[in-house]
């Protein structure tokens, strides 16, 4: 299986304008059978740990890194 590392941004605008991108949370899923499960899970584990209802009210994007985990 593949291990994932879902990370949270909130866009954020510099005081000269510039958007740049906040993170927000950092979650490690160490297996999931696929992408579209680790994402849904990584959701769920963020709203758990965070107290938040939807993650989407606290942070704006999220990027998906794949990892490989060791077979042992």
């Amino acid at each position: 299986m593949t291990g994932y590392r879902v990370v949270f941004f909130k866009y954020l605008l510099s005081s000269d304008g510039h958007l740049f991108k906040c993170l927000q949370y950092r979650v490690e899923i160490r297996r999931a059978k696929n992408a579209d499960r680790a994402i849904k899970a990584a959701e769920r584990r963020y709203e758990r740990l965070r107290h938040v209802r939807d993650w989407r009210l606290y942070a704006d994007a999220f990027e998906r890194r794949v990892r490989q985990c060791d077979s042992t």
